[in-house]
């Protein structure tokens, strides 16, 4: 075949592979995922910052073990003292960690008790400010204040009633519901007062007896009343307040 029909073809072929390769690429859509050039250009800063950044503390290094190795020969003496010396410090400082890992690991549990304790005993010294609250509340909405064989009419209520309160963190208590949320009075809207609250129990027919010159309303505890049917309901106020209490809720 001559030589010029050889071009000729060669020609060609390369004609039509760059026509399917500009084809190719006119059918190629850009990705949406491409990072913008100047994300990028940051990203090629801070490479170039850190690469720098870390070649000036290798020269550092180096010129600092040259320093090092150049007093070493100068002064051999003072360089092994110094050696021992920071080897001294290191075997006192991991013999110090040795220590305090073994105190934490004796007196952990000791110290995970104590806390215990004292949280039991911050509970308890709430409790104690919740009920010395609620007495003065009972007092001055005129609870008796008679007690027999270590009980008291307060502490019968309390023990009862004490839920029904929250301390705050001025001292004073607050009426609450079954959800801990304050007790609304519906006539004024606010919350309901202690004292007010303790009022409402002069009627019960069991807590009304806690009060004096207050009487319960109920069958069984009238003082010489009579109940529904028209008997003579027993008279429990002659009765011991722990044997009144169990009479009523027994």
């Amino acid at each position: 075949m001559p030589e010029d029909q050889n071009q000729q073809f060669t020609a060609d072929e390369t004609s039509a592979e760059n026509a399917g390769n500009d084809s190719a690429t006119d059918n190629q859509t850009p990705p949406e995922d491409l990072i913008p050039k100047s994300e990028v250009d940051n990203l090629l800063k801070a490479l170039k910052a850190e690469r720098e950044s870390r070649k000036s503390y290798e020269k550092e290094l180096k010129e600092k073990s040259a320093q090092l190795e150049k007093f070493a020969e100068i002064n051999p003496q003072e360089y092994r003292r110094l050696q021992e010396e920071a080897a001294i410090a290191e075997r006192e400082r991991l013999a110090a960690e040795e220590r305090t890992a073994l105190l934490e690991e004796r007196y952990g549990a000791q110290a995970a008790e104590a806390n215990k304790r004292a949280e039991v005993y911050q509970n308890e010294l709430k409790e104690y400010r919740k009920r010395y609250a609620l007495e003065k509340v009972f007092f001055a909405a005129g609870g008796r204040t008679d007690a027999e064989g270590g009980v008291s009419f307060f502490d019968l209520l309390a023990d009862r009633l004490g839920s029904s309160f929250r301390l705050e963190a001025d001292g004073n208590i607050t009426v609450i519901d079954s959800n801990g949320n304050p007790v609304m009075d519906s006539n004024s809207g606010k919350r309901m007062a202690p004292e007010d609250y303790l009022s409402t129990f002069k009627s019960h027919p069991i807590f009304g007896t806690f009060f004096r010159g207050a009487k319960g309303s109920g069958a069984g505890l009238g003082f010489g009343s009579s109940d529904s049917n028209g008997m003579t309901a027993e008279d429990l106020a002659s009765l011991p307040v722990d044997a009144m209490f169990e009479r009523a809720f027994g």
